[in-house]
């Protein structure tokens, strides 16, 4: 519950403390003075972004601080979020400051603790909630009639499991149609492939491969030139004419005749002579075993593979020697498409598990749905017809629709349905509804629906716009009776709404010097009664309005 709040160069408000209690609190004042300062100072603790234009004239900065109770149901869940990002303070209490600077940065802190705005905004789950002007116009809103149902039905939690069972279903679906899109894909590329792999195959591919069949290729496109060397030299050492070994035998047997007369320089000589001979023998022998024989079928074989190669090698945009690293790559790719069968037939299992699963919780949703419809339609009706609208008839139309896919939410289309008059049949909102009949009917789901919400305080910015008389005073009551069993905070216009208030404050705007400022007091009895009086009469507060004004809080 909120305890205080404190305001300091907010706007028009220079320093303003505000003591809250339990029950029904209002917030009255002339039209300009403020009364929604407070409201916005509310939004800025939940979270709202701040801009300089909230700083007081004149001021570096603007202060804005909230304290809150923790007791009741919401504590504990409340302790542990506070727990969980290290923003613990006070057992039994809370307290959330904001500051704005002139030059529009914003600072926030929860218990001392340096905080983001994310954070306010998720602790006013657990603390406030804001009712504002607008609330007639999210009435006319499907999703949002949905919702209202949801949490009139306290179905918010199946609602969850429904989402998460849709989201489930819906990555699962996904992840399906990447599959199925890969086996497309891959099944226009499967026939290439495969004749690239065959390609490869043939190539037999090593790392040294390539370099192998080049050196190859290149020494029979060379073989003319080889036979001519061969033939050469074969001349030299077998030629009948000018065999060059004979001669060489023949200088050797000369300087055998003659190596008696000078052994120790000729037989050196002699020796390298006849080494030299048996090696120019073993040359001869070995180039005339040589068969050079041209293979034309085997030069057009290599050729061939040479053209594979660099075919191969322009389509993968990769150098010749490195197509041995290609092969892996297609069997991968192969292997993987003759695997996609298999892997969509296990993840069509997983979507229809999780489809399954979400049918049966969406199906149970609808079922509650229904009954909470039926229960919303009379509970509306009842309480409407306590705010000037006796022949007033609300219907919530829920449909379950089956077809197509899951969506998130659950199968079930939801219309708010209304007449005002009797004998005519009900209609959407949108088409039949005044703008003070959609006021009165959104202000009463809401006061419906919060029942069913654990947040401990209800804030209501002047959301009984275009009520008057009876309904005004049927609208005071259903807040005050909403005040019973929570914090209740309504900025009003209207007497017969404050005069249900618990607690009223009132806010005055005054001139001091050259700016004008707000203030905000508590009213007992006797300021109490002349406010009401000056709400009903305007500036001019005479006997009668004062009677009137005590008469209506003596009612009460």
């Amino acid at each position: 519950m909120l305890l205080q709040l404190t305001v300091k160069n907010f706007a028009l408000s220079e320093h303003n403390v505000l003591d809250f209690t339990e029950g029904m609190v209002c917030i009255t004042g002339e039209t300009g003075a403020g009364k929604s300062l407070t409201v916005d100072a509310l939004g800025l603790i939940c979270g709202q972004r701040a801009d300089s234009s909230m700083v007081k004239t004149g001021e570096s900065k603007a202060e804005i601080e909230a304290l809150f109770s923790c007791d009741g149901p919401e504590g504990d869940e409340l302790r542990a979020y506070l727990k969980e990002h290290d923003l613990q303070g006070d057992e039994d209490s809370l307290i959330i400051r904001r500051q704005i600077s002139s030059d529009g940065k914003s600072r926030s802190y929860v218990n001392g603790h340096n905080a983001t705005l994310t954070s306010l905004k998720e602790l006013s789950n657990f603390l406030m909630a804001i009712h504002g002007q607008h609330a007639s116009i999210r009435l006319l809103d499907e999703h949002n009639q949905l919702v209202l149902l949801d949490n009139l039905g306290g179905l918010t939690s199946l609602v969850n499991e429904v989402n998460v069972a849709f989201d489930s279903y819906n990555v699962s679906r996904q992840e399906l149609s990447k599959l199925a899109a890969e086996q497309q894909e891959g099944a226009s590329s499967y026939k290439s492939l495969r004749q690239d792999l065959e390609k490869l195959h043939k190539l037999s591919l090593t790392p040294q491969s390539y370099d192998e069949v080049n050196k190859t290729f290149d020494g029979m496109q060379n073989l003319s030139q080889i036979q001519d060397a061969i033939a050469l030299a074969l001349g030299v050492l077998d030629n009948d004419e000018h065999n060059v070994i004979e001669v060489l035998e023949s200088r050797l047997n000369d300087l055998i005749k003659v190596s008696s007369y000078d052994k120790k320089n000729l037989d050196p000589i002699i020796n390298l002579f006849t080494e030299a001979m048996h090696k120019l023998d073993e040359a001869r022998i070995s180039l005339d075993n040589i068969n050079m024989q041209s293979d034309p079928q085997k030069m057009h074989e290599y050729g061939e593979k040479l053209s594979l190669y660099h075919d191969l090698a322009r389509k993968f945009s990769i150098s010749p020697d490195k197509l041995y690293t290609v092969t892996k790559t297609i069997e991968d790719k192969l292997e993987r498409f003759l695997s996609l069968k298999d892997s969509i037939a296990k993840q069509t299992e997983i979507v229809k598990k999780f489809r399954d699963e979400y049918e049966k919780l969406a199906l149970v949703l609808s079922e509650k749905r229904a009954k909470s419809a039926i229960k919303m339609s009379k509970a509306v009706t009842e309480k409407i017809r306590d705010l000037a609208m006796p022949e007033g008839q609300f219907e919530v139309f829920c449909e379950r629709d089956d077809e197509g896919r899951p969506r998130r939410f659950g199968r079930d289309k939801v219309e708010f349905r209304f007449t005002a008059n009797r004998g005519e049949s009900v209609k959407p909102l949108g088409a039949v509804a005044s703008g003070g009949e959609l006021s009165r009917l959104a202000l009463t789901i809401e006061v419906l629906t919060a029942r069913y919400q654990s947040i401990p305080t209800l804030i209501f910015d002047e959301v009984d716009t275009g009520i008057s008389g009876r309904t005004a005073s049927a609208v005071g009551a259903l807040l005050r009776e909403l005040g019973k069993s929570l914090q209740v905070i309504t900025v009003t216009h209207l007497p017969q709404v404050a005069a249900f208030a618990n607690t009223h404050f009132l806010v005055d705007k005054v001139n001091e010097g050259e700016s004008a400022v707000s203030h905000v007091r508590v009213l007992e009895h006797d300021d109490r009664v002349h406010e009401l009086a000056r709400m009903m009469g305007g500036k001019i507060v005479t006997q009668a309005t004062l009677d009137s004004a005590e008469d209506m809080l003596l009612q009460k």
